[in-house]
């Protein structure tokens, strides 16, 4: 259910990589976990979320694609120095 509850937040129709799955696992079930697989707010609140996801999710997002660095540290704050 995780995998199709994350692929509701991908911004493609692909679902996430085990990686990111694994990675975001807890950040989903800390701040999202209300939303169901077809809730459109889902992917909102992931992004709402941005600023306290984990830094191995980001990480994972960025290098699946998902997410680009320029949002990572601009919109949400994380810094990769």
């Amino acid at each position: 259910m995780f995998g199709a509850t994350l692929a509701a937040f991908a911004s493609s129709a692909m679902a996430y990589s085990s990686t990111v799955q694994g990675a975001c696992r807890n950040d989903y079930k800390r701040f999202c976990s209300a939303h169901a697989i077809d809730d459109p707010g889902l992917r909102f609140c992931m992004d709402k979320a941005g600023k306290s996801l984990s830094r191995s999710c980001v990480v994972a997002l960025i290098n699946s694609g998902e997410v680009t660095k320029t949002r990572a540290t601009q919109r949400w704050g994380h810094s990769f120095e």
